[in-house]
């Protein structure tokens, strides 16, 4: 016996309360990898989650979202004005980022198409999240728990944090959320592409087949495997693909592997960011304009189909008109005479008047 669905309601709390569970558990998760200060971290999946959280959800998401930055920041550094603050600039660059997604790169469908991808880049990446370090890090200057002198280099760590978290994270969650579904018949095939991506991952990223000590710049060669999945997928498995090269990249630059483990840890995870969302989103752009080209492709098949299928009752009517016994004439409103079947000129002696171009036989 099915169970009854469960009150609209009860589901819209059960998403409100996902959303702050998973804002909340992210968060946390990120600051452990703040490095110039207690709640500026170049990691922060939050901002992707928060941005879907307003496209899906609307005004409702500012409750989730808002409590979820709040609790995190009062139980990490900070007082309570810092913290409400912070949570102030978290949610509401949330709420530009949807508000601009949807007035200018097609809302949930943002990852559809090329044109609207790079919009979501620049709307969304770039000048939305412009807005959370620029509140959270007067928040704690003011607060004292950051010095004025070093407002940039916070600053800077902040903002791309936030726009990594916004160009990996939301259209992971985005595309997924719009196609869930996938061909059961591709799913080994898709299986076995993400395992060759976590193996170059580790290969690349944890320094498999090198000298220990050693780390070559081959950053660039899980790219390839992620422009192949674009192409023989979509933007759905290229979206899960780049947050797994991510994933494997970030787990072993933290171990001091890989081109950029040699780096200061808080340069390194910048460095690593911006090249997981650059190759992300290309990669994404790829898969877009290749699915796109498909679907036109598709309904040009359909529309010469349909061509054909006209063409051919047409042919049909045309043959059983002239194969009548009975005379068939057609006239316009000044009776003119515009179509007539051989039955009907022979009754008429072939006086119908001028044919139409394009009629039949006139």
């Amino acid at each position: 016996m099915d169970k009854p669905p469960l009150p609209p309601r009860t589901r819209h709390l059960l998403k409100i309360f996902l959303v702050f569970t998973v804002y909340f558990i992210s968060a946390k998760l990120g600051l452990k990898l703040a490095f110039v200060n207690a709640s500026a971290t170049a990691v922060w999946p939050p901002t992707g989650i928060a941005l879907a959280a307003f496209l899906i959800l609307g005004r409702a998401a500012w409750p989730p979202v808002f409590l979820g930055a709040f609790l995190v920041n009062l139980t990490t550094a900070g007082t309570l004005w810092t913290s409400l603050g912070i949570a102030l600039g978290n949610s509401l660059e949330g709420a530009v980022g949807a508000y601009l997604v949807g007035r200018f790169a097609n809302g949930l469908d943002a990852f559809e198409k090329p044109r609207d991808i790079f919009k979501f880049v620049v709307l969304a990446g770039f000048l939305a999240t412009l807005v959370s370090p620029t509140l959270g890090v007067v928040s704690l200057c003011l607060g004292g728990f950051a010095d004025w002198k070093s407002y940039g280099e916070v600053w800077s760590t902040w903002w791309l944090g936030d726009m990594t978290g916004a160009l990996l994270v939301t259209p992971f969650l985005l595309i997924w959320m719009r196609h869930p579904k996938v061909n059961g018949r591709q799913v080994p095939e898709i299986l076995a592409s993400l395992l060759v991506i976590g193996l170059v991952g580790q290969a690349v990223f944890g320094g498999w087949f090198l000298p220990p000590g050693v780390n070559y710049p081959l950053a660039f060669l899980g790219t390839p495997l992620l422009l192949w999945v674009a192409f023989r997928y979509g933007p759905r498995e290229t979206a899960l693909g780049g947050l797994l090269l991510s994933a494997v990249a970030l787990r072993n630059t933290l171990g001091h592997g890989g081109p950029f483990g040699g780096l200061a840890p808080n340069q390194a995870l910048l460095i690593l960011q911006s090249f997981a969302a650059v190759t992300t989103i290309s990669s994404l752009a790829l898969a877009a304009a290749i699915s796109e080209r498909k679907l036109a492709e598709t309904n040009l098949i359909k529309v010469r189909r349909a061509e054909e299928e006209l063409r051919d009752q047409s042919d049909l009517m045309k043959s059983i008109i002239d194969n009548m016994g009975e005379g068939l004439l057609v006239c316009d409103g000044q009776g003119k005479a515009i179509l007539a079947n051989p039955a009907a000129k022979a009754i008429l002696g072939g006086q119908i008047g001028d044919p139409l171009p394009g009629s039949s036989n006139l």
